[in-house]
């Protein structure tokens, strides 16, 4: 029984541990409600970032846009709260080391359209001319009206400037 349990204690972890929540949780600790994360603390979460909080951003704001949908018209402080974070966490995307961009980019197949703006900007603003060819295929398949819209957009201005 001993060696067993050493057996089942031996094997590796699957699913790498995030620290994101734990920082996003730091970064607005003493901020008022509708008080914008400064950029210096957003800047400060992107560093700290690897493909595991990458991965936890995608899926947070996965989750958020499926908050918002549920979130009626009048229930303002629940609706400003989900733009807060679903701001915070582009931003830190937008800021993520380059060498984890193919993670940012994984958030192009999300099932959620807001996701799929967010990723699609950050992925502009970490590195045009990489995210050139997987906004092309993102938009290929891309079948809600208001994130083509944003993917056409981004490639043009990407095109425009000669990238």
């Amino acid at each position: 029984m001993i060696q067993q349990m050493h057996h089942q204690a031996a094997g590796p972890i699957l699913q790498p541990v995030s620290a994101l929540a734990a920082l996003v949780h730091r970064a607005l600790r003493d901020l008022k409600p509708l008080t914008r994360v400064p950029e210096a603390r957003t800047a400060a979460i992107a560093e700290q970032c690897g493909p595991a909080e990458i991965e936890a951003a995608i899926v947070w704001l996965d989750d958020l846009a499926r908050d918002r949908r549920e979130v009626q018209d009048w229930d303002r402080t629940a609706l400003n709260e989900i733009l807060r974070l679903q701001d915070l966490l582009h931003r830190i995307l937008c800021r993520v080391p380059c060498d984890y961009f193919d993670a940012v980019a994984a958030g192009l197949k999300s099932p959620e359209w807001r996701t799929r703006i967010h990723v699609a900007m950050a992925l502009d603003a970490l590195d045009r001319r990489a995210a050139l060819p997987h906004l092309r295929k993102a938009l290929a398949r891309e079948q809600d009206d208001q994130a083509g819209q944003v993917l056409v957009l981004t490639l043009a201005r990407a095109e425009s400037e000669g990238v």
